[in-house]
């Protein structure tokens, strides 16, 4: 029976070169540095993706607490959904 050979998914000898830096039949060492990307197009993808996420342990929502009684039906349907995570 034939062994089935297994590509690692690190290789810490590998090369770092962004140029070299593919998914299949390549160097994969160094796939998920998202500080250092192959393409412009997607580090700004990247960066507006975290731009858009947040925990609501960053946010202090303390103030809406008060404001949201004094809403309109429009408005509060919209903060709901918002927060209807």
């Amino acid at each position: 029976m034939e062994e089935i050979w297994r590509k690692p998914l690190f290789n810490p000898e590998g090369d770092i070169d962004v140029r070299n830096r593919r998914l299949i039949n390549f160097n994969t060492t160094n796939i998920n540095d998202f500080n250092n990307m192959k393409y412009e197009w997607v580090s700004d993808w990247y960066r507006q993706a975290m731009n858009n996420f947040w925990v609501p342990e960053e946010i202090n929502l303390n103030q809406d607490k008060s404001d949201y009684p004094h809403l309109t039906p429009e408005e509060r349907t919209a903060y709901d959904k918002i927060l209807s995570f």
